[in-house]
């Protein structure tokens, strides 16, 4: 089923360039390559970008040592299991996190100076498979509460998954055989939470917490982003994802988003639509609305106005600093991943902002402290993932990232 001589070379070529430094990496041009090949609103994105000009060379320098120094604190983490510690309920999330932001640098398993470490990460990950197929340490039973399983297991699944997708065709062997067993059974489990049958026909398409079940299954903008992400590495890995997928969770996606102006204060992508919650909170957040914006743009849906709308109120808002906002952790990630995406004039503005505030927060030990609220109950390891993949985007070295 799957072109392993294509991935592997795919792999080999991005190690190559990390070998070659920061400088080398972020001084290439880089071409915008999206999922339809739609053209997007003259101005909005660019077609051609060169993230490097977001920084002067010496600042490009402050951020590889920054991010070096972090990764050098994840890795001194490490349990002897393979899991990078953080709250039960949130395994193997946080491990997978801790894992992409190893491979946003150009690390990959079993070579140099973190490749055992990454192998006994990724192995942890896969002991974590369920019989049903999803990813959770901790079993997963009703009530739904906060920050239980039942709540978080769909986040542990599509982040795991996400993760497996991306070092599929960096590995071989047996552990190369597990990760495509695990994400074939993932998939199937994947697609079933997506079409059961939804409480409100504004949340078909999406996916929400493991419970409730159907025909009381719901769909959320924070479960959704993850649950496509994890379905486009897979798509990249060469498994087979038929289109209708991410057609249903792309129109969820859009349903999400808040076209009204004088809701706008704190972004413009709603937590559900106001078709499937009206009267409730609506949760018009940074980290859903930059999740929002960067699943439409890997989803070749560009000139959606929830795109232009969300250019727009970046263009036209200071990055919000740490601890004023919920989630800073979070939504920087998404943030400048979704800004790489845009490119051009648009990213030289908000980029240099957040990794200004990343440098800032980073403590002597090369973490990065607890983020406030729910963030907080993750730990350093959270933090300080999300804190390098937010800094990494210009390496262009994640496959599902590449513009």
């Amino acid at each position: 089923m799957m072109r392993r001589s294509m991935i592997t070379n795919r792999v080999l070529r991005r190690t190559a360039v990390a070998l070659c430094g920061v400088l080398a990496v972020v001084l290439l041009p880089v071409r915008s390559r999206h999922v339809t090949g739609q053209d997007a609103p003259t101005g909005i994105i660019a077609e051609s970008s060169n993230l490097s000009s977001a920084l002067p060379p010496g600042e490009w320098t402050r951020v590889e040592s920054t991010v070096d120094h972090g990764l050098a604190w994840l890795a001194s983490q490490q349990a002897e299991d393979g899991r990078f510690p953080s709250d039960e309920a949130a395994q193997p999330a946080v491990t997978s996190l801790a894992i992409m932001a190893f491979l946003s640098r150009g690390h990959v398993p079993d070579q140099g100076r973190y490749g055992r470490q990454i192998s006994a990460a990724i192995d942890f990950v896969l002991s974590t498979q369920r019989r049903r197929g999803y990813f959770s340490l901790m079993p997963v039973a009703p009530p739904q509460q906060h920050l239980n399983p039942a709540q978080t297991a769909h986040y542990n699944h599509a982040i795991a998954g996400l993760m497996l997708g991306e070092v599929y065709g960096m590995t071989s062997g047996e552990r190369s055989r597990r990760i495509e067993s695990a994400i074939s059974r993932a998939l199937i489990y994947h697609r079933d939470v997506q079409a059961r049958q939804k409480s409100n026909e504004g949340d078909v398409g999406g996916w929400r917490y493991a419970y409730p079940d159907s025909p009381n299954a719901q769909a959320d903008m924070s479960v959704t982003g993850w649950a496509l992400m994890f379905l486009r590495s897979a798509r990249n890995a060469e498994f087979n994802i038929p289109k209708q997928y991410f057609d249903e969770g792309l129109d969820f996606v859009e349903r999400c988003h808040e076209p009204d102006p004088e809701q706008h204060k704190k972004g413009v992508f709603r937590y559900r639509p106001l078709i499937s919650a009206p009267g409730e909170n609506p949760q018009i957040t940074l980290a859903n609305t930059a999740s929002a914006m960067l699943t439409l743009i890997l989803g070749g849906r560009h000139d959606h106005p929830g795109v232009v709308d969300g250019v727009r109120w970046f263009r036209t808002n200071a990055y919000p600093t740490p601890w004023r906002t919920s989630y800073f952790y979070l939504g920087s990630y998404y943030s400048s991943q979704a800004m790489a995406q845009v490119g051009g004039d648009t990213w030289n503005q908000v980029f240099p902002q957040i990794a200004a505030a990343m440098l800032e927060e980073q403590q002597e030990d090369g973490s990065w402290p607890p983020g406030t609220g729910t963030e907080a109950k993750f730990g350093s390891v959270y933090s300080t993932s999300l804190a390098v993949l937010a800094l990494t985007p210009a390496y262009q070295l994640l496959p599902i990232y590449q513009r």
